[in-house]
C-alpha cells in the first residue's frame, strides 16, 4: 500500500467512528479527531498535500466566527474537526469542504425539516463527506480534466 493508499485508510477509520457517533449521540469524540489531524499533518510534511494557506485560514476563520456568533448552530466538536480536515485540503480545498458541506446540510435539512419537523442534525458527516469530496475532485477529476 502506498503513502495515498495509508493515508486514507486512516481517514477512513476515523470517518467512520466520527459518523457514526455524532449520528447516534450528537458527539465528536477527540481521538479520531486527533487521528485525522496527525494524519493530515502527516501527509503535509510528506508533500501529499498542498493546502492553500489562504483557503485555510478563511475556513478556519469563519468557523470560528460562525461558533463565537451562534454558539447554538454548530458544535465545538464540529470546529475541532474542521480545522484537523482544513490541514489535509489540496489546494483551495477547504473551500470545496465548507461549501459542499454546508449546501448538502443545508439540502438535507430542509427535507428533514419537510418530511419529519426535524431540522438539528449532526454536522461532523457533512464536514467528511465534503473532505472526501474535495479529495476526489482535486486528485481525479482535475487530473482527468488535464489529461494527466
Amino acid at each position: 500500500m502506498d503513502l495515498f493508499g495509508l493515508w486514507y485508510a486512516l481517514a477512513f477509520g476515523a470517518t467512520a467512528v466520527i459518523t457514526y457517533t455524532d449520528v447516534k449521540a450528537y458527539w465528536i469524540p477527540n481521538a479520531p479527531v486527533v487521528v485525522l489531524a496527525v494524519g493530515n499533518i502527516l501527509a503535509l510534511g510528506l508533500g501529499l498535500v498542498r493546502p492553500s494557506i489562504l483557503a485555510v485560514s478563511a475556513t478556519v476563520f469563519f468557523f470560528l466566527l460562525l461558533y463565537g456568533l451562534w454558539p447554538d448552530s454548530i458544535g465545538s466538536g464540529d470546529i475541532k474537526l474542521a480545522l484537523a480536515l482544513s490541514i489535509g485540503c489540496p489546494a483551495s480545498g477547504a473551500w470545496i469542504m465548507t461549501v459542499v458541506s454546508f449546501l448538502l446540510a443545508t439540502v438535507i435539512v430542509l427535507i428533514c425539516w419537510g418530511v419529519k419537523g426535524k431540522t438539528i442534525l449532526p454536522f461532523g458527516p457533512f464536514l467528511l463527506l465534503g473532505w472526501w469530496l474535495s479529495q476526489e475532485f482535486h486528485f481525479n477529476w482535475l487530473n482527468v480534466g488535464m489529461g494527466l
